[in-house]
């Protein structure tokens, strides 16, 4: 896998993307895990308790951060381990520059 997080056009990152949640996903010591949004994963991470988080995917584009934080989702949303609400990303819009797509893990 290519150092994350990825750029580029959701098309071209999403297989890889995939690729590397079903791998973290599938290993034993993981106990949950959920796909987010957001600009601080610091303080992402703190909101949620999570054990580690990871930046999967950064961009400049809100609209793609969404629909690569959407594909993920719906592709995970069935997982037994996923901890997301609904079968789709939300929350809100920021002004900043740079969004991160992250997976949040416990151990």
């Amino acid at each position: 896998m290519a150092q994350l997080p990825l750029t580029g056009w959701p098309k071209c990152v999403l297989q890889e993307l995939i690729r590397y949640i079903e791998y973290i996903a599938n290993r034993r010591e993981i106990n949950e895990f959920y796909i987010g949004r957001g600009i601080d994963l610091d303080e992402r991470r703190r909101q949620h308790g999570c054990d580690d988080i990871i930046a999967l995917y950064e961009t400049d584009s809100i609209d793609n951060a969404i629909e690569v934080e959407n594909a993920l989702i719906n592709r995970f949303y069935g997982h037994p381990k996923c901890s997301n609400d609904a079968p789709h990303g939300g929350g809100g819009v920021s002004e900043e520059y740079k969004y991160q797509v992250y997976l949040a893990i416990w151990f």
